[in-house]
């Protein structure tokens, strides 16, 4: 085989690289490349050119990455030289400046703890793996409604629905199902009084699902739920402690469930993670044979088979679902059911996803306004330095080494910082889960995992980065000046004057934002703190929640009657009334609910018309309550079960009923209500002022309301068996406890319940409470800010004093006076103060409504909000420039100036 006509060596790129990768002044570099092409010659003579170049290919890697690797390791080696000694020199002299070390760390670390705090949250909310083997395939079933259902309401399911999808899916879909239904149940303990406690009916497997363990005796199994078991119950570590003494004897011992008799088998241990918290376990019966799909309030819980994902599962249920549904003759069309993972279902019941962003956005806006001020800071300090810089240009250090110089400062301030936050997040996080371990959900937890220490380094990367960007520019900028004479000149002032002013201008823009919040959370609260806008008498009021045992066609009536009696019967109230809720149309089981039109009306009111729940009242409501009567009456004793059936209807509902009409006018008129094979029609009687039972509503908007006589609303309309009546009374002094209640009950009301007492003042008030606590968090975050930009504002204004210091004494000497002086100074700070409030006022109208959106109490921003706002951030600024940096300024010597010249 010939070689090819000009060519008489290898490859020439191969050459090249080989060339390249054995440098110059290695020993023996031209033999070796000369044996290699000797060799290479005579290969191609024997075997061909592909099979040379191949040898030669070969060789280039056996001999060049071996060379490649010493260059890589001789490079980094002298970068790791270069990074120690530029990481020395920064401490050398960040230790001269320790107010300046002091105040950024504490800062950045303030900052990057809230992050990481915010983090933590919603990590633990969202991502953490919830305590089971098997949750990552644990799933939700709920039926839905694309539009009897309101956004994000959760109904569950009914026992007949489960049974069937036990029955009728398709086999490979689930492992299992179980089922939960959580109540408030009576139960008599003993032969005391009988009290309501949280009660979970669960399913045979339910148990071993979520791993419960007995402390004795043994948990609810499948050979309990079957027809005709004995009726048993579990009880909880905390109330065989607080009623049985710890005693292992409780084995055995019967508890009354709802007027059946339950036999004890077992305690449930304490620190076992359920869904729900329970105080009694019990075995859910087997489904009736009257069941219908709208009896719904039972969780479904499914395992999915291995391999099945949750959408495909979702596709079998629904369309099983749908199926079973559009037959039903109890149901209206278009209800269905979804599946969901389980623990997207109970991160939803907890903290809302835009809630915990909205935090997280807030936090963020501190980390940004620390790392701005930092930044300033170093900015001067990059600048103070101009002469090291300059001296290390001079010597050959080329850009990349001057900006690696300057970002030292700001890495070692922001991994000191970062080390802090997250080991204040660690200390502050064992302190909330002890502090508020009763209000934590026993399945949550909230660990510092991988997803919470990723967002610390991201964070305090990221603020490495914002904290030395400008340093970086201005420090390459000084080492392209041309010598050390020019590394002072005016145009490196002014170029970090400008850097200055831009983040200083980032700082007040982000400032404004949170303060602006802080403003209006707690405006929120200013408002849901005055009680008096909601319509009725809120102090001096108590509520008491009756369950009375009493059937036939009008028991609500009648109890009413009897529980009104007795409470006015007693020595210490001065006044009561007996209320029930009436669940309307449009709520969140419309088809359960109880239809409204007005006479005449084409069409049912839906939405926000009338309320998912108006009320049946007795005597004396409106009087008790203090809600005034605009026209007509109120509900008396005269409308009772003989007379005439009558209606007050609140002023904001009568527009609802009869649009265009003046409420005044609708005096007279006729409201239907109808539910099932059961309708009434009420007069209306009188029109009421507007009342809302929620504090934290806007200005102007209330909940339209229609009132009934108790005594003469039909059973059907409540859409519930059982009388569950409010009880609400005025006493004179102390109000009644709980105790004195159930003593009252037992001897005025022979086998009534007292469910719930509460001081209805005490109810908003614990209503609101969560508005305070958010004001104080966003009042503290924004004071933290504003020193921060106070900081920063004393930094910029004494850096712009020092550097022009000279030319203060010259016009001081020359005449100016204090005016003069301070308007040089101060003028292009206020230039910068001014266009970074309008700024950031624009920024703030955009910013504060998707908090609001996110679920924060702030109120719409409104321009006297944001002129507080800006006055605040202005006057802030004020005092940091007036606080030393102008005194000073003032006090400049001008001989010492003219002796320089």
């Amino acid at each position: 085989m010939n070689a090819p006509k000009g060519r008489v060596g290898p490859p020439r790129l191969l050459q090249r690289w080989l060339g390249a990768c054995i440098p110059d002044g290695a020993s023996g570099r031209d033999n070796v490349l000369g044996d290699l092409h000797e060799e290479y010659v005579d290969i191609r003579e024997r075997s061909g050119d592909s099979a040379a170049d191949a040898w030669y290919a070969l060789q280039l890697l056996l001999l060049g990455i071996p060379w490649i690797g010493k260059r890589a390791l001789r490079r980094v080696g002298n970068d790791f030289f270069g990074i120690t000694l530029d990481a020395r020199a920064s401490f050398r002299g960040l230790r001269r400046q320790p107010a300046l070390v002091a105040v950024s760390v504490l800062s950045l670390a303030f900052g990057t703890g809230l992050v990481s705090a915010a983090v933590t949250l919603v990590n633990g909310a969202w991502y953490a793996p919830l305590p089971w083997a098997s949750a990552h395939r644990m799933v939700d079933i709920s039926d839905t409604h694309p539009t009897e259902l309101r956004p994000g309401f959760t109904p569950g399911a009914s026992l007949r629905a489960w049974e069937q999808w036990r029955a009728d899916l398709p086999a490979g879909v689930f492992e299992r199902l179980e089922a939960g239904r959580r109540e408030w149940i009576p139960i008599r303990i003993g032969a005391g009084a009988a009290s309501t406690l949280r009660a979970q009916w669960v399913s045979g497997g339910y148990s071993d699902l979520f791993e419960f363990q007995p402390r004795i005796g043994r948990l609810v199994s499948a050979a309990d739920v079957l027809p005709g078991a004995e009726p048993v119950a579990v009880l909880s570590e905390g109330l065989w402690q607080t009623v049985y003494g710890a005693s292992a004897d409780v084995i055995g011992t019967t508890i009354e469930v709802d007027g059946t008799q339950h036999t004890v088998v077992g305690v449930l241990r304490g620190d076992v993670r359920t869904v729900v918290d329970s105080e009694v376990i019990l075995p859910l019966p087997p489904l009736s044979p009257d069941g219908v799909f709208g009896d719904r309030g039972v969780q479904v819980i499914g395992v999915l088979a291995e391999g099945v994902s949750v959408d495909a599962a979702d596709e079998a249920v629904s369309a099983l679902a749908s199926a079973m549904y559009a037959e039903a003759e109890d149901l209206e069309e278009g209800w269905s059911a979804r599946v969901i993972p389980l623990r997207t279902f109970l991160a939803s019941r907890g903290v809302k996803p835009l809630s915990a962003l909205s935090f997280v956005l807030v936090c963020t806006i501190v980390l940004f306004v620390a790392a701005l001020n930092l930044a300033s800071l170093l900015l001067a300090r990059t600048a103070n330095r101009a002469r090291e810089l300059g001296v290390r240009a001079a010597l050959g250090a080329g850009g990349a080494r001057i900006a690696r110089a300057a970002l030292m400062d700001g890495l070692v301030l922001a991994a000191a910082g970062g080390l802090l936050g997250l080991a204040v997040v660690v200390v502050a996080r064992n302190f909330a889960l002890a502090r508020f371990a009763a209000e934590i959900p026993s399945w949550a937890s909230f660990p510092i995992d991988f997803r919470v220490l990723a967002a610390s380094l991201v964070g305090t990367t990221a603020t490495a980065l914002v904290v030395s960007l400008l340093p970086i520019v201005r420090a390459v900028a000084i080492g392209r000046e041309a010598g050390l004479a020019n590394t002072a000149t005016g145009h490196s002032r002014q170029s970090t004057s400008r850097g200055q002013n831009l983040l200083l201008g980032g700082q007040i823009a982000l400032a404004l934002v949170l303060v602006t919040a802080s403003y209006g959370t707690w405006a929120t609260f200013a408002t849901a703190r005055d009680f008096d806008r909601l319509g009725y008498r809120w102090e001096g009021i108590t509520g008491v929640i009756v369950e009375v045992d009493q059937e036939g066609p009008d028991a609500t009536a009648l109890a009413a009657e009897r529980v009104q009696s007795a409470a006015l019967a007693h020595a210490r109230i001065l006044d009561a009334v007996v209320t029930r809720s009436i669940p309307l149309v449009g709520g969140d089981r419309s088809e359960e609910g109880t239809t409204v039109s007005s006479g005449g009306a084409a069409e049912l009111l839906l939405g926000p018309s009338v309320p998912r729940s108006s009320l049946a009242v007795g005597p004396g409501y409106f009087e008790l309550n203090e809600i005034e009567i605009v026209a007509g009456r109120p509900i008396t004793s005269a409308d009772h079960a003989g007379a005439s059936p009558a209606v007050v209807v609140s002023a904001d509902a009568a527009p609802a009923l009869w649009p265009g009409e003046a409420p005044g006018s609708v005096l007279g008129k006729t409201v239907e209500l109808a539910r099932g094979g059961v309708s009434e029609f009420f007069t209306v009687v009188g029109i009421s002022a507007p009342v809302t039972d929620d504090p934290t509503f806007e200005a102007g908007r209330h909940e339209p309301r229609l009132y009934l006589p108790i005594l003469q609303t039909p059973d059907a309309l409540y859409g519930e068996a059982g009388p569950a009546l409010q009880l609400r009374v005025a006493t004179g002094g102390t109000p009644l406890t709980r105790d004195e209640w159930v003593a009252w009950a037992s001897v005025a009301l022979p086998g009534a319940r007292i469910s719930r007492v509460f001081q209805i003042e005490e109810i908003l008030r614990q209503w609101v409470q969560p508005v305070l606590v958010i004001g104080t968090v966003l009042a503290a975050l924004a004071l933290l800010v504003l020193a921060l930009v106070a900081i920063g504002i004393y930094g910029t204004v004494s850096y712009r004093i020092a550097s022009i210091q000279h030319e203060i004494g010259v016009r001081i000497a020359l005449g100016a006076d204090a005016r003069q002086v301070v308007r040089a100074v101060v003028a292009p700070l206020t230039r910068v103060v001014a266009i970074s409030v309008a700024c950031g006022s624009v920024f703030a109208l955009a910013t504060v409504p998707v908090l609001a959106a996110g679920g924060l109490p702030v109120t719409t921003t409104n321009g006297v909000a944001l002129l507080a706002v800006s006055l605040m951030t202005v006057g802030a600024t004020a005092v940091a420039a007036w606080g030393g940096p102008l005194r000073r300024a003032l006090q400049t010597d001008p001989s010492l100036s003219l002796r320089a010249e």
